[in-house]
């Protein structure tokens, strides 16, 4: 708890993905995650993962001969086609499925069979799960199983991001919440990728966020690498009570 604390205050988000960086693409991991978790507890292990394979592979072999073919493979979706449509990144889609497609093709004949899905989806697993160990966690899950974390490179944001977070501050705790901003800030301004922030403060006393603060990021690789460190290095006290509501942001349009 307290590191998660730590980590909404740090000029913003988090980078673990316990706080979403994109709520909809989050809904699409948790659905993928929730359907391998067979049992429930909040973990995937190998069967469990052999066993979504096998259910995959049959929703993709819409002619049931046993074999998925790259346009089959090409037709399963799980919510991520329409969301990449919607945003103009079906290329980088198309792209991103091609590859996965010809990784698991092991004999390039264009056709996945029962023994190369099986074997890819293994290699992939272990690969996962460093050298073996398991089973994997949500976040293990979203970033390293190939078609899950290849789906989420695709809907990576490029460029500069801005990150926005408002703070709905306990009462009394305005000072202390502004120390807290101001070490962070001192850690993270001199970590690569960092461009900017500025804390806001409300005008009136009766605001809902009182705190407002927005911050400037060469990349979210930049970002998530800083706040990582932040969390692995800092030893800052979280404030009780305090609640904070974080997003990355692109500028679309300007005056």
């Amino acid at each position: 708890m307290k590191n998660l604390m730590i980590a909404g205050l740090m000029l913003g988000l988090s980078a673990t993905p316990s706080l979403a960086l994109d709520d909809e693409l989050e809904a699409i991991n948790r659905t993928a995650f929730e359907a391998v978790d067979k049992n429930g507890d909040g973990m995937a292990s190998r069967r469990e993962v052999e066993l979504f394979r096998v259910d995959v592979m049959l929703s993709q072999d819409y002619d049931d001969d046993g074999i998925v073919t790259r346009r089959e493979h090409m037709a399963w979706d799980m919510g991520w086609r329409h969301l990449a449509e919607q945003r103009g990144i079906a290329d980088r889609y198309w792209k991103a499925r091609e590859e996965v497609f010809a990784v698991w093709d092991k004999n390039e004949d264009g056709e996945l069979n029962e023994a190369e899905q099986q074997l890819s989806q293994a290699n992939d697993f272990f690969l996962a799960a460093d050298r073996g160990t398991e089973p994997l966690d949500y976040e293990t899950f979203k970033t390293g199983l190939r078609i899950i974390a290849a789906m989420n490179s695709a809907f990576q944001v490029d460029g500069e991001v801005v990150l926005i977070n408002v703070f709905e501050v306990p009462a009394g705790a305005i000072d202390k919440t502004i120390g807290m901003w101001k070490k962070s800030r001192d850690f993270l301004q001199k970590q690569p990728g960092y461009i900017s922030t500025a804390l806001h403060r409300s005008v009136g006393p009766d605001a809902t966020f009182q705190l407002v603060n927005i911050a400037r990021w060469q990349s979210v690789e930049s970002f998530q690498a800083a706040t990582a460190s932040m969390r692995a290095d800092a030893a800052i006290e979280p404030v009780e009570g305090l609640r904070f509501t974080p997003g990355l942001y692109q500028i679309i349009l300007t005056d």
